[in-house]
């Protein structure tokens, strides 16, 4: 499948899982266009925004840094990752992302089910 860039979506959300501020959504591919994901997505986390603690269960979310860099929390542990570095939440884990640079972060995020 092909999908250019002019037919992908751009959504928002507020204050997301508690975090700060507003979190920019390209949606790659969406719905039952992937099989087995429900996010496939780059998102955008401005300085000093985030996205709050949240679990995972029944699925698992996978964060690639594209640009930038961020502290990704898992399970309460803070790591900071770079351009290139990648982090995985299994089901029934936790994880967070702050931008804690002044440049906005942007991660690749897909959500497997």
């Amino acid at each position: 499948m092909i999908k250019r860039r002019e037919a992908m979506s751009v959504t928002t959300r507020e204050n997301m899982r508690g975090g700060r501020g507003t979190i920019q959504f390209v949606n790659i591919f969406e719905g039952d266009e992937v099989d087995k994901t429900r996010v496939f997505s780059v998102i955008t986390v401005q300085p000093g925004d985030s996205i709050g603690a949240h679990p995972h269960e029944g699925e698992g979310e996978a964060y690639v840094i594209l640009d930038g860099s961020a502290t990704v929390s898992e399970d309460g542990v803070d790591y900071v990752l770079h351009t290139g570095d990648a982090e995985y939440c299994s089901g029934g884990h936790t994880h967070a992302v702050l931008n804690h640079t002044d440049k906005p972060v942007s991660i690749l995020a897909i959500v497997i089910k």
